[in-house]
């Protein structure tokens, strides 16, 4: 089994309108809803103003076309439904979106046919972010979940030219995860932390009654 983790560039600022307002339709979204949703993205400016000691200046206003509205209730949920990439997924994939994370579950009982469909599905995705969202692809990895006695295979995983990178453990939503799953590494970073917090609260506990 592996898990691979995309790194989106800004996601939530890359968000086309007008492609977000199509699948909206597409997902049946109509009426007043999709009225309201429209006129929430629609219609906003931005303009930069540079201010220094004695004078300042700005740039003309321009519209905003990009992008889901920052620290919102509907900005997640409308990048969520941008980034329909369940759509394209199959039977040995599973998508994990988390606002603006995205990463896949692949697994295959064929070990001759594992990296075969692996590339498969990372050229699908590829060509999805192509269309609608970049990708960088210096910060995707993967990595490939083993038992505790067993080796990681070294897979030849590729994404245009590009090689992805397989790592042994990542940082996913607060969780440091590791091939073998034994939450060694998520133990051993937040070790440090919780020392820093206790020590902070044997300073300041004895100012309190």
């Amino acid at each position: 089994m592996e898990a691979f983790f995309c790194d989106t560039q800004k996601a939530s600022d890359c968000v086309n309108h007008n492609i977000l307002l199509t699948k909206l339709e597409f997902y049946g979204i109509t009426g007043i809803t999709y009225k309201l949703l429209k006129s929430y993205l629609k219609g906003r400016y931005q303009r930069v103003v540079l201010n220094n000691y004695s004078s300042s200046s700005c740039s003309n206003w321009g519209e905003i076309t990009h992008g889901v509205p920052q620290r919102s209730i509907l900005g997640p949920l409308l990048c969520l439904l941008y980034i329909d990439l369940p759509q394209i997924t199959n039977d040995n994939s599973k998508i994990v979106l988390f606002a603006d994370d995205t990463s896949m579950i692949i697994t295959n009982p064929n070990p001759l046919n594992f990296e075969k469909s692996v590339n498969k599905i990372i050229q699908d995705i590829k060509e999805w972010f192509n269309t609608n969202l970049s990708s960088n692809l210096d910060k995707t990895h993967f990595i490939h979940f083993v038992t505790k006695n067993s080796s990681s295979i070294d897979f030849n995983i590729m994404c245009g030219h590009k090689k992805i990178a397989n790592v042994h453990n990542t940082k996913f939503l607060g969780l440091t995860l590791d091939n073998t799953l034994s939450w060694r590494t998520h133990i051993d970073t937040i070790i440090p932390k919780l020392s820093s917090a206790s020590f902070a609260l044997r300073v300041v506990k004895p100012s309190f009654p």
